[in-house]
């Protein structure tokens, strides 16, 4: 079963692949898209950078890129980076039922690894993508007041029309 990281780390890499190839995302974007810490997403864009999903750009418009195409990775090439290897416990004494548990476990992981390896990313990106732009656009929102409507001035076209202009305004 993938870990909240996993899915965690699964929802982050879809969202920074599905924006254009012209524009980077930051990490504090990411967060408020997640609803998790900026320091917890920052763990997972290193991991995910450590593993060569993503790039850094630094500087005024930087943020990160996917370096692979949606198309080109699996869902489990993803998920792989962000599943901590577990360490087989090495029991002497080991119960006939925690060897059956054990092997029903494992015979689970190689199914859920057969499929997420044959299933691409770009599966996952239209249902995010949708939720996740509609998210951006409410976080990325100004609170602006609506403008005042327009009004054209009223005045007199020259010098020599100031007394006709005065005469109509007394009217």
């Amino acid at each position: 079963m993938l870990s909240k990281r996993a899915t965690l780390g699964l929802k982050v890499f879809t969202t920074i692949a599905s924006a254009p190839s012209h524009r980077t995302i930051t990490a504090d974007t990411l967060a408020s898209i997640t609803g998790v810490s900026l320091s917890y997403i920052e763990g997972i864009l290193k991991d995910a950078r450590e593993f060569g999903l993503i790039q850094a750009t630094r500087g005024p418009g930087g943020g990160y890129h996917s370096v692979a195409t949606m198309n080109s990775l699996s869902v489990w090439d993803v998920v792989e980076c962000f599943n901590l290897p577990s360490k087989p416990s090495q029991h002497s004494h080991q119960s006939p039922e925690w060897r059956s548990t054990s092997l029903i476990a494992e015979n689970a992981f190689d199914l859920e690894k057969e499929f997420l390896q044959n299933c691409p990313i770009s599966h996952l990106v239209p249902d995010w993508f949708d939720s996740v732009s509609s998210k951006q656009s409410k976080s990325m929102a100004m609170n602006f007041k609506p403008l005042p409507p327009k009004i054209s001035p009223v005045a007199p076209n020259s010098v020599f029309d100031l007394s006709n202009f005065l005469n109509l305004q007394a009217a």
